[in-house]
């Protein structure tokens, strides 16, 4: 299936509001991936569609991505040089290194909390199965042998790898080992860590045939229904946002007739649900007419205040100072 998603952009939420009185903190920034613009840049913007800075160029129509720990580099995949491969960003020096070869497809990165380590998933043994490289593209290891393994997720203490597989939701160690289910989940299904490491937040259809998000304990306990979505809805791409209130995805809708996967995605809303209130009330709708695909809360420490102004170069300030013009 050809997409045609081409850049990153990030959501300010501090700027949002709603008239419902709760509002997405400067803890919580969002960063997506959008089909609008096939020039390939990564561009700051916020949830009202106000760009604010275009950071690097040429990314290579990413599909999926993942922030480094350290928030100077992006893992994503992408089939710019013809097969769907893993690449890297440096977001200072604006340099592309690839990291996965051989002609097979390799997707899905997720960079481990502890900064060692990228977990993938990979139809390089005939099936898609779960991976794991250190951060050159080195040392790879074959975490799973089951096939049709999808979407790692790291825990935040790196020491766990949360997955789908066909029909369920499953567990393992950082080393592909004690294996668990956890949870029943369709095919396809996307989950998320929350921040405490305690749940995991993933997405599946209910047995009324609704997409819907749930959330369940680690040790597969509490299982709980999140969102409440109609029959034309398609939601995907969870994300627990740090300060543990939030889980934004992406909704899509099913036009009368039906469409094919891409349209929907190039047609997705970024929404967002307050995990406390048990997402209860209207959603936040925070994008619209950006075709929507893949999406991540950046980094929190990446927003870290700077005091004085010599050290204004950091991306706070430079949020701050944009946003500041745009009100």
């Amino acid at each position: 299936m050809k997409r045609t998603l081409s850049y990153v952009v990030f959501g300010i939420g501090f700027l949002l509001s709603i008239s419902s009185g709760w509002t997405v903190t400067e803890r919580d920034v969002l960063s997506f991936v959008s089909g609008e613009d096939r020039n390939g840049p990564i561009v700051l913007m916020n949830t009202q569609g106000k760009i604010l800075e275009k950071l690097v160029i040429d990314l290579g129509e990413p599909f999926n991505f993942s922030w480094s720990p350290d928030k100077d580099s992006i893992a994503y995949d992408s089939r710019r040089n013809g097969n769907l491969d893993i690449y890297v960003v440096d977001l200072k020096k604006k340099i592309n290194r690839q990291l996965t070869f051989g002609g097979r497809k390799d997707r899905w990165p997720a960079w481990s909390p502890n900064e060692e380590w990228i977990a993938f998933g990979s139809e390089r043994a005939g099936s898609s199965d779960l991976y794991r490289m250190d951060v050159k593209g080195e040392n790879v290891k074959q975490l799973t042998n089951q096939g049709g393994c999808r979407g790692p997720e790291w825990s935040p203490d790196s020491k766990w790898i949360a997955f789908s597989s066909e029909t369920s939701l499953f567990v393992m160690d950082a080393g592909g080992k004690r294996l668990r289910e956890i949870a029943l989940a369709t095919r396809f299904s996307e989950c998320t860590w929350a921040p405490d490491g305690k749940r995991i937040a993933f997405e599946s259809f209910a047995p009324n045939g609704k997409s819907e998000i749930f959330i369940v304990d680690v040790n597969g306990e509490n299982l709980r229904q999140l969102t409440k979505s109609d029959l034309r809805a398609l939601i995907y791409h969870p994300v627990w946002s740090p300060s543990g209130k939030w889980i934004a995805y992406i909704l899509g809708h099913i036009p009368v007739g039906g469409a094919a996967v891409n349209e929907i995605l190039a047609n997705g809303v970024i929404s967002i649900v307050n995990v406390a209130e048990g997402g209860g009330g209207k959603p936040i709708e925070a994008t619209r007419g950006l075709g929507a695909s893949s999406l991540a809360w950046v980094p929190e420490h990446l927003l870290s205040v700077s005091p004085s102004s010599e050290k204004q170069t950091t991306l706070w300030g430079r949020l701050k100072q944009k946003a500041d013009t745009v009100k």
